[in-house]
């Protein structure tokens, strides 16, 4: 009798999974099975047909005289984006969390952007950084400083601080929310007990707030990592990579090939390689940051 009450939930769980892992499968672990075998064939997108050309087309994506620089742009916007991200995540979070009156007003107006489309968020932003009539390069002049008004999205030194800069705008109000998701768990007997010790503000933010916000931090700084690994919409509509390939990402490049050169097996190549390094940096981002939490309990 167990026995068979035991088979009975066994099925009856099973069908609760059957639907979600038979989504997982078409639209999950199918097209990457596809992508891995297609990226060994020289398939032109079209017909089944494909003849199997082993490392062929890895080896001409890496060999192209660009793809350092494209790498090089790619862990720039990582680097740069990841951790103004989060600094101003957490201390824009705090200080909502602080905030005793119109704290809801706060969160709707930080989340505003993520709301938008990241097509028009570019949109948006290229009209800003615009040298000719652009808000930026006005205010400039308003200013007498018209010296300092340059082509934003059209220089090198610039191009990918600007684009970073629009992306953190962007996607600023989600992290937002998963930090005050974190601080409304913290127990405020902590920082009542931290007031009795004499702990000002700024120990109690060192010492409670950001060790507490450990698993907060562990996601956030993952899903922004692979966010803007796999970021196309807003480098494509900013500068399509341009001015030459100064700010060309691998996720563009992955689009380049497979539509502006309708080269779908090495496109299908790129994205391999582009998935690699995106599972490679979640690993180890985790690695370290699980790492992190176990210290801090």
């Amino acid at each position: 009798m167990q026995i068979k009450y035991h088979q009975q939930r066994f099925i009856v769980g099973l069908l609760f999974v059957v639907p979600a892992l038979a989504v997982a499968v078409v639209f999950f672990v199918y097209p990457i099975a596809l992508t891995l075998r297609y990226s060994f064939t020289n398939w032109d997108g079209l017909f089944p047909q494909a003849e199997w050309v082993g490392l062929k087309n890895f080896a001409v994506v890496l060999g192209e005289r660009s793809i350092k620089r494209v790498f090089f742009n790619t862990f720039y916007l990582v680097v740069l984006y990841v951790p103004v991200l989060n600094v101003l995540a957490v201390l824009i979070a705090v200080h909502i969390h602080n905030v005793v009156r119109l704290r809801n007003v706060y969160k709707a107006i930080m989340y505003l952007p993520q709301m938008l489309s990241l097509t028009v968020v570019g949109f948006v932003w290229k009209v800003i950084y615009s040298y000719d009539g652009g808000l930026i390069n006005e205010a400039m002049i308003m200013l007498g400083l018209e010296w300092y008004t340059q082509d934003w999205l059209g220089q090198r030194g610039t191009v990918l601080p600007a684009m970073s800069l629009t992306i953190v705008w962007s996607a600023l109000g989600y992290f937002i929310l998963i930090y005050l998701a974190g601080l409304n768990a913290i127990p405020r007997e902590l920082y009542e007990s931290a007031d009795v010790d004499g702990a000002g503000p700024l120990k109690q933010f060192l010492f409670i707030t950001i060790p507490m916000l450990a698993q907060a931090i562990t996601i956030s700084v993952t899903l922004s990592a692979i966010g803007i690994l796999g970021l196309f919409d807003l480098p494509f509509v900013l500068t399509e990579g341009g001015p030459g390939y100064l700010s060309e990402t691998l996720a563009l490049r992955v689009y380049m090939y497979a539509f502006a050169q309708l080269r779908i097996d090495y496109g299908l190549a790129m994205a391999v390689i582009l998935g690699i390094i995106s599972v490679l940096a979640a690993l180890i981002l985790l690695k370290l940051f699980r790492k992190r939490e176990e210290v801090y309990g």
